[in-house]
């Protein structure tokens, strides 16, 4: 697929403001001044071209791979340059200086990423590997590097993409580590299968890729996150291949496959990956509910999932991200007169109920085998023992259909100078609503997020007997010439809240380069000199993806 190198996705499906009249309209009141277009990505970019000598010195360092496997070419090296982060692309649009690969290669066999790590080892060369591209914590990025003399290699691992074998007896699936989400579940889908695993990043990431950031799929309370749903995995290193055992039941000693979830491509390259695969559910069932409070809507959800409720996909949004979905829905489409009518209504029972600023719930409850039936009515009655109103199920139909394309809009939001990121957590049921409550007073004063000026949405969207993930979205106006410095304020101030009130630095989004300093400061001292000489093992010269996690 043809993607841009640096915004989001397929550029048939980018996005422009001016397709949302209401939401601009309600911005600029908000923000009192125009929305205007002039945050471009210059032209040019300042990428140094590769040297005659150390294009020779590539060539015969990696001379067993084709040469349709190394690349020189500028816009490969800016593809796999970045991630696809707020703090990424604002770092295009001012044109910062970028530190890109000297040569991109694109194995296609653990054999040759097996080559490709052997001789990077033996030549000092230092290596980024790159999956899907979606990371949105700086885990690509190759800033530390700038001063460090040597060659630079990105592994384009996309080409990686093959189904290795299905064993329908055993219900696993083995692929290679390239191979992005929508084929994955192609292949599965058409043997009745699939691995359930949906991140929002799903079309542009990659099974080895979900691996190493310990990725959570929008369905994980069903199906499980991506450690619950692995096997075995194959791990080309700088020291050799590591094969995991190919059963996860045992008690055969220490298994050496968690290691790798979370590890960021810092221990080795994930080249095969055997996956515990499901029958495809034999139908949905969606509860949609509106609640007068975030608090009565998070409490809903905590004796859900306390009483045997697992839903698949499960979303509360608080009051503010309903409201701007609400009017990103009605964007497109001019009412009728009785559909004005029906609207009035809705209005006065919506009052009537308490449910004037209300906040939205889905929840989609799949069916493998029995009792998806009986968990909606559950969750039905629930939902009115906590003042909350039950909704049309086409309103979570509506939602699956458009999951994927929301993150297009930030792009186009940037473009106009509008600050808009998102930044997740996993905190226990009891400081839910404490966390919701002091987030928003804290960015509420906050200069950076012009105080009330700024728009804060929260939402739930995994959920588990202890706790949930929290998601936030921040929106505010960009500070034009200091676009870095309030991402970092606003970055610092949202991670040390979540962290006061019991958070952890990350559910899904991983560490990368933005959270290091966090994951330090908070890891054990033990716990981490365990993993630096793991990491000495496996890579004893720091060639791979080097200065991140707690490789400092």
């Amino acid at each position: 697929m043809n993607q841009d190198w640096w915004k989001w996705g397929d550029p048939k499906e980018h996005r422009h403001l001016s397709e949302y009249p209401k939401m601009k309209a309600m911005l600029e009141e908000r923000w009192d001044s125009k929305i205007i277009e002039d945050f471009l990505p210059p032209k040019k970019f300042d990428i140094t071209e590769v040297t005659e000598k150390n294009k020779e010195t590539i060539k015969d360092i990696f001379a067993s791979l084709s040469g349709k496997k190394i690349s020189f070419k500028t816009e490969d090296r800016l593809f796999v340059a970045l991630g696809k982060s707020y703090f990424d692309a604002i770092r295009v649009l001012k044109n910062d200086q970028i530190a890109y690969p000297d040569a991109v290669l694109a194995p296609t066999t653990h054999d040759e990423v097996d080559y490709i790590l052997l001789q990077a080892h033996e030549h000092n060369i230092q290596l980024t590997p790159f999956g899907g591209g979606s990371n949105v914590v700086g885990a690509l990025s190759n800033d530390n590097l700038k001063s460090k003399p040597g060659l630079r290699i990105s592994l384009n691992l996309r080409n990686m993409d093959k189904l290795i074998k299905l064993d329908e007896n055993h219900m696993t699936a083995t692929f290679q580590g390239g191979i992005l989400g929508p084929a994955l579940e192609k292949i599965l889908n058409e043997k009745g299968y699939t691995l359930g695993h949906f991140p929002q990043s799903f079309e542009f990431s990659s099974l080895g890729g979900w691996v190493v950031t310990r990725s959570a799929g929008q369905a994980s309370t069903f199906y499980g996150k991506i450690e619950d749903l692995v096997e075995s995995i194959t791990v080309a290193t700088p020291t050799g291949t590591i094969h995991t055992p190919h059963f996860t039941h045992d008690a055969t000693g220490i298994n050496i496959l968690p290691l790798f979830f979370g590890s960021e491509g810092t221990l080795g390259i994930v080249t095969e990956v055997t996956v515990k695969i499901k029958k495809v559910s034999r139908y949905q069932r969606w509860v949609c509910a509106l609640f007068p409070d975030f608090d009565s809507g998070s409490l809903c959800l905590k004796e859900c999932i306390q009483n045997g409720v697992k839903p698949s996909v499960v979303r509360l949004s608080d009051a503010n991200e309903t409201m701007l979905f609400a009017k990103l829905a009605s964007e497109k489409h001019q009412p009728t007169f009785t559909e004005n009518i029906k609207k009035e209504i809705q209005k006065w029972v919506l009052k009537f109920k308490n449910l004037e600023s209300p906040c939205l719930m889905i929840m989609c409850l799949e069916e493998i085998g029995p009792n998806a039936a009986s968990q909606a009515v559950f969750t039905k009655n629930l939902i009115e023992q906590y003042q909350g109103m039950v909704a049309p199920e086409s309103v979570g139909k509506k939602w699956a259909e458009n999951r994927f394309k929301s993150p297009y809009m930030r792009d186009t939001m940037l473009e106009h100078r509008i600050f808009i990121d998102t930044m997740e957590t996993y905190v226990p049921w009891e400081d839910v609503p404490k966390l919701h409550k002091n987030l928003a007073k804290v960015l509420s004063t906050s200069k950076a997020f012009h105080k009330e000026k700024g728009f804060f949405l929260a939402h739930l969207s995994h959920i588990y007997p202890s706790g949930a993930c929290m998601y936030f979205t921040l929106v505010t106006k960009m500070n034009p010439g200091q676009e870095i410095e309030q991402w970092r304020d606003i970055k610092t101030l949202v991670t040390e809240t979540i962290l006061q009130n019991n958070g952890t630095i990350s559910h899904h989004h991983g560490v990368g380069a933005d959270h290091q300093k966090w994951y330090l400061k908070y890891s054990d001292p033990l716990t981490l000199e365990v993993l630096r000489a793991v990491k000495q093992k496996f890579d004893p010269k720091n060639i791979l993806n080097a200065g991140k996690l707690y490789n400092v």
